[in-house]
């Protein structure tokens, strides 16, 4: 038996705890209406059949786990939404019908998901019998994201495992109580300002607002663009890769919103938040999390040249190596540069330190690239992170040498010890290799 959709259809009730059968607010509705967009959670769940043994343990907690998979898969997501758009009553009455077909394994597969299969059939049939309940909901899921449909998906999930029965009937009647005017406004909210938790949403605006208000010099009210630069998504989002936000482009994007302004007000602030909104395709506070969660380590600029100056005294090239004036340690820093880098070194903590070993044992393959063209050898170079990561003698004996040092005496330290090791024979480099260890 195969039936879409039905795993969560019934979850646009979810969010109704707000809602009592005489008490409607528009705030609470509106949020309601963002479970709705849960009913598009999965377009398909084949193979949970009625005829599995009763015998068979674990089978029920198998098949959940499936469900969990299914949904939390952005191309079945965005196939759901597709199908939903054309879902007719006569559909639903097909989805219905196959509900009523499962087996006590499939019940108890969607009980452990937090679902109510009996709760779910009537919340279905609600949304049959009204019509503009079901439009609001395609209309809605127009402006949503696949990942937007699976974040919600698993909200309306955990708040609907927390609800007590009464609570669950009461919201049921609640949502029966909506006018099609009532869904109809608040979808047309939700489709404007964004969903909860997204970069539309005015409470993600309001705080992000106030933290760049703190964070600006001095704090005596409004933004500046460093103080908007700050900011985590910001943070996180901006680089120099392609699908990076470049210094360029976050210029022009406060150009645009601040209107000449070197500080905004709050309007001023979401004009320009959303300035950066539209270098993206999608939500950047989703693009955000998204990028954190995949990078352990983001380096700025003049962290990357700390990193290259710093780790070429404990860095082996490869022997016959030889290295060019133009690929020196340091070659492309101005002097403004070498003394940020100077004075990011003389303030490094053991942990800036331990996150700069960390970064010289997980290059990316251009950072690699780029050590071969200044002579380095990648390989031995995370080696020597890894030893200097465990040695921490070594380690703090390196600080303090280099906090000891101008930026001139820096550079040339590091300049010389890369052509050193550029005439090093196999087993010199060994043996360095082998001091370093030591700690010698």
């Amino acid at each position: 038996m195969k039936f879409p959709l039905v795993s969560v259809f019934a979850l646009i009730v979810s969010g109704t705890d707000g809602f009592s059968p005489t008490h409607t607010r528009k705030h609470d509705l509106t949020w309601s209406l963002s479970r709705m967009t849960n009913s598009v959670e999965r377009n398909r769940c084949a193979g949970l059949k009625a005829s599995f043994s009763d015998e068979d343990k674990g089978t029920a907690e198998r098949m959940s786990e499936i469900l969990k998979e299914e949904s939390s898969n952005p191309a079945n997501m965005a196939a759901s939404a597709e199908q939903m758009k054309n879902m007719t009553p006569d559909d639903m009455d097909k989805m219905i019908a196959e509900m009523d077909q499962m087996g006590p394994l499939q019940e108890a597969s969607l009980k452990a998901m937090g679902m109510d299969p009996a709760l779910m059939k009537k919340s279905m049939k609600m949304m049959r019998d009204n019509p503009a309940m079901m439009e609001s909901a395609k209309k809605m899921m127009e402006g949503m994201t696949p990942d937007q449909m699976i974040a919600q998906s698993r909200l309306a999930q955990e708040q609907m495992a927390a609800m007590s029965p009464d609570q669950v009937e009461q919201a049921t009647k609640a949502m029966e109580e909506l006018s099609s005017d009532q869904l109809e406004a608040a979808a047309e909210i939700i489709k404007e300002k964004g969903m909860p938790g997204s970069a539309g949403d005015p409470m993600v605006i309001e705080t992000m607002y106030r933290a760049a208000e703190l964070m600006s010099r001095p704090p005596t009210g409004g933004v500046t663009l460093q103080g908007f630069k700050t900011l985590p998504p910001i943070t996180v989002l901006s680089g120099n890769r392609d699908e990076d936000l470049s210094p360029r482009e976050l210029a022009e994007c406060w150009a645009d919103g601040a209107l000449g302004a070197t500080r905004v007000d709050r309007s001023g602030f979401e004009r320009v938040w959303n300035e950066v909104r539209e270098y993206f395709e999608g939500d950047i506070m989703d693009e955000a999390r998204k990028t954190a969660s995949k990078k352990k380590i983001r380096s700025s600029e003049p962290e990357s040249k700390a990193t290259e100056v710093v780790a070429s005294p404990v860095s082996v090239s490869p022997p016959g190596s030889s290295s060019t004036a133009s690929s020196s340690v340091g070659a492309n820093l101005s002097p403004e540069q070498m003394r940020a880098v100077n004075d990011q070194v003389k303030n490094m903590s053991d942990d800036d330190m331990g996150s700069m070993l960390d970064a010289m044992s997980e290059m990316s393959p251009a950072q690699e690239a780029r050590m071969k063209e200044m002579g380095v050898d990648p390989t031995m170079m995370k080696r020597a992170g890894e030893m200097m990561k465990n040695n921490p003698m070594a380690r703090k004996a390196a600080q303090a040498m280099m906090k000891n040092m101008s930026p001139e005496q820096m550079l040339k330290m590091s300049q010389q010890a890369q052509q050193q090791m550029a005439n090093m024979s196999p087993e010199d480099y060994e043996k360095a290799m082998e001091r370093m260890k030591k700690g010698q």
